[in-house]
């Protein structure tokens, strides 16, 4: 059970690190490395409303009902949450040290929030029948939307479907 846990963990704190990747303007990294590009607001927007389609698809694939609304609402809020605040970038000419410290505070920010989501999470999954719970943890045991790799990739969708997972941080796909 525990490396079950570990997994999950492992697996979120690896998809929350891309996200805030991307969300770092270009100005963070020493230099533009390949394919980055400072995140403007067009592009943050467009990543807002993926995450809502995402949660959206979400919602209905665990066909959330009336009596269930405000666990949902809570964990839809903590959710995008995760993603509203732009890290600050350490300066440009900052030491080894600072940089270090910089992505250390990054990764103790990060675990916060994802703390609450999985308190969140728990609220939420409490709220749901043991149908819907199970299809919860379906969607967060396949965050990027099934295996990868020798048996499946994003071309094979399988039982679950285009949504497969829960899509790390961003919802189902």
């Amino acid at each position: 059970m525990k490396t079950i846990t570990r997994n999950k963990l492992a697996t979120a704190l690896f998809a929350a690190g891309l996200a805030i990747a991307a969300a770092m303007p270009a100005s963070a990294a020493p230099g533009p490395g390949p394919g980055m590009r400072e995140m403007t607001p067009e592009m943050q927007e467009r990543m807002q409303s993926r995450m809502q389609a995402r949660l959206d698809k979400m919602a209905e694939r665990l066909e959330i009902k009336a009596s269930q609304q405000d666990a949902w609402q809570a964990y839809a809020k903590v959710h995008k949450e995760m993603f509203d605040a732009r890290p600050t970038p350490p300066a440009k000419d900052a030491d080894a040290a600072t940089l270090a410290r910089h992505r250390a505070d990054m990764a103790a920010k990060m675990a916060q929030k994802l703390t609450v989501l999985a308190d969140a999470t728990a609220k939420l999954q409490s709220a749901l029948t043991p149908e819907q719970a199970k299809t919860l943890a379906d969607m967060t045991r396949h965050p990027m939307g099934g295996r990868h790799g020798k048996h499946g990739g994003r071309g094979e969708q399988g039982s679950r479907g285009q949504m497969g997972g829960m899509g790390g941080m961003g919802g189902p796909r």
